[in-house]
């Protein structure tokens, strides 16, 4: 008997990572794309391209502790400065001020990861035992705490004001700082960051995907949508609560690792409430709890100076004394954005680009 279209038939192709021909061509195109950006955009726009997917990354991490497990956390921008500055004393140069190793990236990459995911799991107990506003309330006091330490530990983060010069690029002996050729090929500083972001999104984004799909996955939802249930059903809260949290921070702390390698150095007051605050709009603007939303987020948030810009110099005002600079212009299309979603679309983008794709998918019977 034939087996109708587009219907799945078992949970185990429902459930694959690329579940239809459609999705395993747009990948491939897509990655075909990324490959070839570097040689048709300026500098300005692969910066802009680099940084969001690194955002993507870290928005992944919030997204799992937040989105799926439904665990409220304001501190996540905490556990990007922690692989951050990890990064900075395993891959760094010492100075008199600083200590650093200068040690090869294979080496401050994971380490970095795994020390944010390490204190993850150390404030883990308290989100097994809190929810809710107590439990955002305790994730707020971690960030005052993290700045303390941020600003005061100078031997490792350089002291408020002054900061420190983030990780080399070394990888496997070669240092990257220069570049690289192969060949006739010439690849500058920041495209190699960019290859570097681009497979670590492609890895840690299909890890994401994979997640959904576990048992720990599906315990996370459970634990979300009625954690008193999913308790009486069998599932240990305070070790699920616990991944959650350490995968998340994992997550950020690979992000942190590299995102201040763009920008040269990493300085403690970047690490505020605002800047955890900017994850969170990003999980909400992309799509809470689903897997492409931080991604379409990261890229939504990144992408808007450039795209304001732009549209400031079409219209003649970008130098002429508008009353409202670009920032501005930014801050408050972005708090539009994070008003709009919530009231008409809590989806995101996700929730839109899924309307549209059904509807599509339907046509002419889209009703």
């Amino acid at each position: 008997m034939r087996k109708r279209p587009d219907l799945y038939t078992n949970y185990k192709s429902e459930s694959a990572i690329f579940s239809t021909l459609t999705q395993k061509v747009w990948f491939v195109l897509l990655l075909f794309i990324s490959l070839l950006l570097p040689f048709y955009l300026s500098n300005y726009w692969m910066l802009l391209v680099t940084t969001s997917l690194l955002i993507a990354i870290a928005s992944w991490g919030l997204n799992i502790v937040s989105g799926m497990a439904g665990q409220i956390n304001l501190a996540h921008g905490v556990f990007v400065g922690i692989g951050a500055y990890t990064s900075a004393v395993i891959g760094g140069v010492a100075t008199s001020s600083v200590i650093g190793f200068e040690l090869d990236m294979i080496f401050w990459l994971p380490i970095s990861g795994a020390v944010a995911a390490l204190i993850g799991v150390i404030i883990s107990p308290v989100s097994a035992r809190l929810k809710g506003l107590n439990l955002g309330l305790v994730t707020l006091a971690i960030v005052f705490i993290g700045s303390h330490f941020f600003s005061n530990l100078k031997f490792i983060t350089g002291g408020a004001g002054l900061g420190r010069k983030a990780a080399k690029l070394k990888f496997l002996g070669f240092d990257l700082d220069s570049g690289i050729s192969i060949g006739n090929l010439i690849l500058e500083k920041n495209d190699v960051i960019y290859y570097f972001s681009l497979i670590l999104c492609i890895l840690l984004g299909i890890g994401a995907k994979n997640l959904t799909r576990t048992k720990i996955g599906r315990a996370f939802s459970a634990i979300r949508d009625r954690d008193i249930a999913a308790e009486a059903l069998g599932i240990n809260l305070f070790k699920f609560k616990m991944y959650a949290f350490a995968l998340s921070s994992f997550y950020a702390g690979i992000a942190g690792s590299i995102i201040f390698i763009i920008s040269g150095g990493v300085e403690p007051g970047t690490f505020s409430l605002l800047y955890s605050i900017t994850f969170i709009a990003i999980v909400i603007i992309g799509g809470v709890g689903t897997v492409l939303g931080p991604l379409y987020g990261a890229f939504f948030f990144t992408m808007l100076p450039g795209i304001i810009q732009v549209i400031l110099h079409a219209l003649g005002v970008a130098d002429t004394g508008f009353f409202l600079n670009a920032g501005e212009i930014e801050r408050i299309v972005f708090g539009f954005f994070i008003i709009f979603f919530l009231v008409f679309e809590p989806r995101g983008i996700w929730g839109i680009w899924f309307r549209l794709r059904n509807y599509f998918k339907a046509w002419p019977f889209s009703y």
